[in-house]
């Protein structure tokens, strides 16, 4: 006999052994291929919402498929007649995205099995799944080696959740960030609400018997998930983890350079009330601190201001990362200090040796 390969994935799941993994949205094999060398159980390819469409995932899963790493995919919805070519393609495990019902968790198994147990179309002779006719065995095997995730998502998801577990799903993903949109704290999976309604559904799933996945870069959600037996974990996602680390190495490099300066004087004598009014006026978006004589504000893109009140002037240093645009800033600056200092008609003079 010579059946469909063994899903290690599934396997694992099955044992309650954790599978720990990384959301793969690159789009692009030879990315794929980095990540496989990471060591990572699993590597999911979204067709979600990276921009990939079946070729480009097949062209990713066959380089994991090579590493110690297993091949997962998410498909952009889950419709019959496409769940049905990614298992021609050969990729094993799915997670189909915002599944609702127990109906259409039923659907969803149906689809991934051969006649008499589903509605799978018998297409193997063409398909990589079969190694093209290869496996002989492959249609009366290939039911046992498919694992099915539902991702429930939403409070319409969560209020059926009971439901979706009786079917013959291998088990259920819990989706934080669109369950946080929905439940009106977009941008906030970390809200308490959206946290317990997780972890509730966590407990719930594995108590079920079914295994349950997250994907979460918390480490303190990862353990609390761990915790509760959940048993596929995705902790990163590579295009945040390389956009990151890009944006950190620029950073780092223009670090080298030297900042923009300018130099500016205000003739005032209330140039101590003016640099107070400027300080509590950017206290809500900046880092501000200031005495009767003193002021520096410090904005979290690099740029700075720097005040000193003598008795008959006010003494501005105004900074800006290497690239920042100096100009403007002094121009915004100059625009609050003279909006201050209306009545009593006042010109702020720039030295001319900014850098």
């Amino acid at each position: 006999m010579m059946p469909a390969p063994t899903n290690r994935f599934k396997i694992a799941l099955n044992e309650k052994r954790p599978q720990i993994g990384c959301w793969i949205g690159l789009a692009d094999a030879y990315a794929a291929e980095i990540s496989a060398t990471a060591g990572f159980d699993w590597l999911l390819v979204d067709g979600e919402h990276a921009p990939n469409d079946l070729r480009s995932i097949l062209e990713q899963v066959r380089v994991i498929e090579s590493s110690d790493s297993i091949p997962l995919a998410r498909l952009p919805i889950g419709e019959t007649w496409m769940i049905k070519q990614y298992l021609d393609a050969g990729i094993q495990s799915l997670l189909i995205p915002i599944v609702e019902s127990k109906n259409q968790a039923a659907e969803l198994v149906r689809a991934v099995r051969y006649p008499p147990n589903g509605a799978r179309g018998v297409g193997s002779s063409l398909a990589r799944a079969s190694r093209f006719a290869a496996i002989p065995d492959y249609l009366t095997t290939a039911d046992d080696q498919i694992c099915l995730i539902a991702q429930v998502e939403n409070r319409a998801g969560m209020a059926e959740l009971d439901g979706i577990l009786e079917t013959d799903l291998d088990g259920v993903f819990i989706g934080p960030a669109d369950l946080a949109a929905d439940m009106g704290h977009i941008g906030q999976a970390d809200h308490p609400e959206v946290k317990t309604a997780v972890l509730e559904s966590i407990r719930r799933i594995v108590a079920s018997g079914k295994a349950a996945g997250i994907l979460t870069t918390d480490p303190e959600m990862q353990r609390e998930c761990l915790d509760l037996g959940a048993t596929f974990i995705a902790t990163d996602i590579d295009v945040t983890r390389f956009a990151t680390a890009m944006r950190t190495s620029a950073k780092q490099a223009l670090n080298l350079l030297p900042d923009q300066k300018a130099t500016g004087q205000m003739a005032s004598t209330n140039g101590g009330r003016y640099l107070q009014q400027l300080c509590k006026h950017w206290s809500h978006k900046a880092d501000a601190e200031f005495s009767d004589t003193h002021g520096r504000i410090r904005f979290a893109d690099g740029k700075t201001l720097e005040m000193s009140a003598a008795e008959d002037h006010l003494a501005i240093v105004a900074t800006t990362g290497p690239r920042g645009d100096l100009d403007r800033w002094k121009q915004v600056i100059e625009q609050h200090l003279l909006r201050f200092a209306f009545r009593e008609d006042c010109i702020l003079h720039w030295d001319q040796n900014t850098s």
